[in-house]
């Protein structure tokens, strides 16, 4: 038996959930690169002691320096009565169709879209051009992004303190920093104090600057 993954990272040493029920049989971990095709078609061809079925797993083999050795070889995989799994990132049009046409199951999970993270550092370089607006905007954005209230004013924090350590105040005044400063510690207290939920807290604050 012969089974083509697509879509999975090659690296990738978990079993996949999605094809893990192989009557229940412990899937063996193979490096292509150190064994030879002749060990493999061994193992494909030779039964165990106990009569019992094997599972392999290969990554990446398919799209490695000896693939055309293991396509070559496909009917053989798919003719014996262990299991071959190979895993792969992405696979080409010519190695599909051999193994398909040769029997193998073939199975293609689609790429998983990464899940965008927000720059907080867009933040902070509101916050330094006095950009209310964009300021709120941004800090809105972070939040329904799933960044924690108390993340956004520990960067708000962290900006404030760089630019009165650089003495660079930009649009503001050195005491108007040294009050923001103190204004952001009294939120973060006061929010755990019960005066309001820190995200709501945040947000009033920054309309006021």
């Amino acid at each position: 038996m012969m089974k083509v993954v697509v879509g999975i990272e090659p690296t990738q040493k978990q079993q996949p959930q999605k094809f893990s029920e192989v009557a229940e049989i412990k899937i063996e971990d193979l490096d292509w690169e150190k064994i030879s095709i002749g060990e493999l078609l061994a193992m494909a061809t030779t039964m165990s002691l106990m009569g019992d079925t094997r599972s392999f797993r290969l990554a990446g083999a398919l799209n490695g320096g000896r693939a055309e050795e293991f396509l070559d070889s496909t009917k053989d995989f798919v003719l014996s009565s262990h299991q071959f799994i190979f895993i792969e990132e992405k696979l080409l049009k010519k190695p599909t169709d051999i193994i398909t046409k040769a029997g193998a199951e073939l199975v293609v999970y689609p790429p998983q879209k990464k899940e965008e993270t927000f720059n907080m550092f867009s933040v902070t370089f509101a916050f330094a051009s006095r950009d209310r607006k964009k300021l709120w905007l941004l800090l809105l954005q972070a939040l329904r992004r799933g960044v924690v209230p108390e993340a956004a004013l520990g960067m708000l924090h962290w900006k404030v303190r760089d630019m009165l350590g650089k003495g660079e105040t930009g649009k503001y005044t050195r005491g108007e920093l040294i009050r923001v400063s103190s204004a952001l510690v009294m939120l973060y207290h006061d929010s755990h104090r019960g005066a309001g939920e820190l995200s709501l807290l945040l947000e009033r604050f920054v309309l006021q600057l």
